[in-house]
This record gives structure tokens, C-alpha cells and sequence, in this order.
């Protein structure tokens, strides 16, 4: 559809700017007075750095008019300029309009200036068609907002995302639709959020890695300790700038849940989906849409989901489904067949924070299996990944204190507990947030030390080091 009749769907009222002179030409960026733009850009820009919107909005207008290519710093600055005056209007209500609708010309100007921002422009036209006019414009809101997800996919802002499904809300309730259509919404916006959540995850982890290695290269001499700060500080600004950006979308990605929960309880999804999957198997979109909302929505106990995931395995193969087919053989205790599906996702993922879960599931089969040394070996996989990652000590911990009865020929039984306490206390030193859970696992063993007269007779007095043997072989202290 050509962009004129895109904007005549969505039906706002877009005027023809007046033909005032400015140029679209790159060459002819200043318009046809280029030292009065010059001067009306330095202008408004000043008193825009002071944040006085007032006085920056008559010359910021002038450049608007007369030389918009001038500067797309007109198009950043301009709806805070404009957001001001609107709030100044008060309750003059023309006045008050006069500036929305100025506001929404600006995005059509943008649109007409880079017409590669169109999808972005559109999305807060939309934003703001939902700030002002909720329910009066609701199907032009949901038409634009939607629009501007398709034209810009994974680039999508997370607050476009999370107003397109506060949209979709309105046009069900005011047209009185089913909640499919809270469904279709959700589909169209997870499938941005969580390619922008995974995206933000892996530039995180890299920036994490790069702090990592930047330790080690101070451990080792290969920086110094004056080179080390001044590279950490700009690996750190890194590290919070990526973590921002994947707390927003973490953020609107956990808000969406919650709303969409309650249009989404398992019975509503096996009523729509149950006929749907009976009679075609093989849609690869409808298998996805089972899988991600039956897994949102904890419904993954029901057998429709089971189903799902295993269709889909041999169909497609890929890492998620892999773990579901896990998850699935788990519930069946069928935990070889699960070790064989977690390796073959671990080996696919490449978020940091998927393979870890992987093997904390994986630790748990190797347990089952009485795999004791090759789950403590899997943990340390996750260290391997994640430094700072406590709950690799915790598991060890649960381990070594799980593993009593089948140590209990050591010549001091019960000292598995002293070498579990040793992985609690370094899963609290290395993650304070665990620190209460590790506390009660420790207060929980205590009562189950050895007696003084079992390692006294040894020769052996509270403070010693201890060689604790069996399948652990780790040195510990006796308490």
C-alpha cells in the first residue's frame, strides 16, 4: 500500500503544509534564507538546552516552516516543545487542539523529510492519539499502531508495543469483540518483544563478558591497575546502558503477561485451540501459538501441550523445543531421554541465561540418576558462563548434602554437610540475593554435623581441615 493511502486509512487530519520555501534538497538543506535559519536554529537550540520550551518554541517553529532539513534534531526537540504548550493551554480547548494538531503535522513532516522513519512516526503519532484521544480515536489508534509494527518490526520501541495491546483492549470492549482478538494481539507484539529481549540479553551478556575478561587481564598482568579503572568505567557505562534497554522491554513484556492473563486462562486456550490442533497438526502457527501461550499462561501440564511441542519437534527441531521435549520426559521420569533433549538445546542456544537454565534442569535428571559427579560438573558449567552466579554453589551445596546415604561409609559420616556449608557460603559471598535461602539450608544441617566424639576418636579437634572422600574429594573445615 503506498504511504499516501496508508495515511488516509488512518484517517488524521493531515494538512498540506504551506509552501513557505524549504528545501528538501541535502544541498539546499538551510531553505532560501540559509543565514536566518542558521541563526533561528542556534536560536531555539540554546534555550532548548535550558530546558525553557517557552521562549524555544517561536524560532524552533520558524526552522520547522521554513527549513526542516536543517536539523532532525527539529523532529527530537520538537514534541517536548510542543507537549509544553499544549500543558500551557490549559483550558482553552481551540488552543489546546491547535498545538495536538501541530504536533501530529510534525510526525507527518517527518514522514515527508526521512521517509525511512515512517514506522517509528506513526508509532508515536499512535502513542499520542492514545494520550489524547483513547476512546474517541481507538480503531485509528489500533490501525496506526499496528501499522507502524509492521513497518518496523524488531525495531518496534517497547512503549509502541505495550500501547498497541492497551489499543487492542479498547477496540474489543468498545466493539464488543471476543478476546481472540487480545490473542492475535499478543502473537503480533511477543513476537517483536521477545526478539528485542533476546537481542538486548546478548549485548548485555557481551558487555558482561567483556568485565570478565577485563578482571582476568588485571589478575594476570596484562593491564595495569591505572589502565583496568580506566577501562572498566567504560565497560561498565556499556554493561548499564544495555541493561537498560533490556529492562524496558523485561518490563513491558511482564506487564503484557499480566493483562493478558486474564483473556487467556488454560480452559479459554483449549476451547480456541483444542478443534483448531485436531484438525491440522502440521501448522507450524498454530503449533508456535499453542507452545508460547500454553507456556505463558502455566498450562503446561495439559496434554494439548505436550502434544504441540512434540509435533512441532518433528517438524522443526530447535532449542525451545528441545527443552520442552525435556521438560515433557522429566514429568515422565524418563530422565536419560531428557539429558539427550538438554544437551541438544544447550548446544542451539546461544543466550547465556538459556543454557544456564538448561542446566540447572540438567543437574536435577543427573540427580535423579544418581549422577552426583557429573551434575557437580554441570554446575560448574554455569560458572563457567556466569562468575557471579550463586545458584551454581547452591546446587553443589544441595548435592553434597543430598548425597548422606550414599556416602556413609566415610570415616567421619555426616561430613558431606560441613563440605555443603562451604558452597552456601560462597553462593552467599557471590550473590547476596541468596543469601536467606542459603541460610536456612545451613541452619537446616547443622543439626546433622557429626557428633565431637566421631572425629575426637580420630585424632581430629573443631577448626582442622578435613578431606571429605566419596564422590566428593574436597577438603573442607570440621565444625
Amino acid at each position: 500500500m503506498k504511504r499516501i493511502e496508508k495515511l488516509a486509512l488512518i484517517g488524521f487530519m493531515f494538512s498540506m503544509l504551506s509552501t513557505t520555501g524549504w528545501a528538501q534538497s541535502a544541498d539546499d538543506k538551510y531553505g532560501k534564507e540559509p543565514d536566518e535559519c542558521k541563526t533561528q536554529l542556534s536560536l531555539y537550540r540554546e534555550v532548548f538546552k535550558q530546558k525553557n520550551y517557552k521562549d524555544a518554541y517561536e524560532p524552533w517553529k520558524w526552522v520547522k516552516e521554513n527549513c526542516p532539513m536543517a536539523s532532525k534534531n527539529i523532529f527530537a526537540n520538537g514534541p517536548d516543545i510542543l507537549e509544553y504548550k499544549i500543558k500551557e493551554a490549559g483550558d482553552d480547548t481551540a488552543l489546546r487542539e491547535q498545538y495536538i494538531k501541530e504536533l501530529f503535522d510534525l510526525f507527518d513532516l517527518r514522514i515527508k523529510c526521512y521517509p525511512q522513519d515512517e514506522g517509528y512516526a506513526l508509532g508515536r503519532i499512535g502513542i499520542y492519539l492514545y494520550k489524547y484521544y483513547a476512546k474517541k480515536e481507538y480503531q485509528r489508534i489500533y490501525d496506526v499502531l499496528g501499522q507502524s509494527i509492521d513497518l518496523d518490526g524488531e525495531k518496534t520501541s517497547a512503549q509502541v508495543l505495550d500501547v498497541y495491546f492497551k489499543a487492542s483492549e479498547n477496540k474489543m470492549k468498545l466493539d464488543k469483540l471476543p478476546t481472540e482478538i487480545m490473542i492475535d494481539a499478543y502473537d503480533k507484539i511477543t513476537d517483536v518483544l521477545n526478539s528485542q529481549i533476546d537481542t538486548c540479553e546478548l549485548k548485555h551478556e557481551a558487555s558482561m563478558r567483556a568485565i570478565y575478561k577485563l578482571r582476568e587481564d588485571l589478575d594476570s598482568g596484562v593491564v595495569t591497575p591505572d589502565e583496568y579503572a580506566v577501562i572498566y568505567e567504560e565497560r561498565a557505562a556499556d554493561s548499564a546502558k544495555t541493561a537498560h534497554a533490556w529492562k524496558q522491554y523485561i518490563n513491558v513484556s511482564n506487564n503484557l503477561d499480566l493483562r493478558f492473563s486474564k483473556y487467556a486462562q488454560c480452559d479459554v486456550l483449549m476451547d480456541i485451540y483444542g478443534k483448531k490442533f485436531e484438525s491440522n497438526k502440521t501448522d507450524e502457527r498454530l503449533l508456535k501459538q499453542i507452545i508460547k501461550f500454553f507456556a505463558k499462561q502455566g498450562c503446561t501440564d495439559n496434554q494439548l501441550f505436550s502434544d504441540a511441542v512434540e509435533a512441532f519437534y518433528q517438524i522443526k527441531p530447535n532449542a525451545n523445543l528441545a527443552f520442552n521435549m525435556a521438560r515433557i520426559n522429566m514429568k515422565k521420569k524418563a530422565y536419560s531421554a531428557a539429558l539427550n533433549y538438554l544437551n541438544e538445546a544447550i548446544s542451539m542456544y546461544e543466550k547465556e541465561s538459556d543454557k544456564i537454565t538448561a542446566y540447572i534442569i540438567m543437574i536435577e535428571c543427573q540427580k535423579q540418576l544418581n549422577q552426583y559427579s557429573a551434575a557437580r560438573e554441570t554446575a560448574y558449567k554455569i560458572l563457567k558462563l556466569n562468575p557471579n552466579d550463586g545458584r551454581a554453589y547452591m546446587l553443589i551445596g544441595d548435592l553434597y548434602a543430598g548425597s548422606a546415604g550414599a556416602c556413609s561409609g566415610l570415616d567421619i559420616p555426616g561430613s558431606v554437610y560441613w563440605a555443603a556449608v562451604d558452597k552456601y557460603n560462597k553462593a552467599k559471598a557471590i550473590d547476596p540475593s541468596l543469601a536467606e535461602d542459603a541460610q536456612k539450608r545451613i541452619s537446616s544441617i547443622s543439626g546433622r554435623f557429626p557428633a565431637v566424639s566421631t572425629y575426637f576418636q580420630l585424632g581430629l579437634k573443631k577448626g582442622d581441615s578435613y578431606r571429605v572422600g566419596c564422590w566428593i574429594n574436597e577438603t573442607t573445615t570440621i565444625r
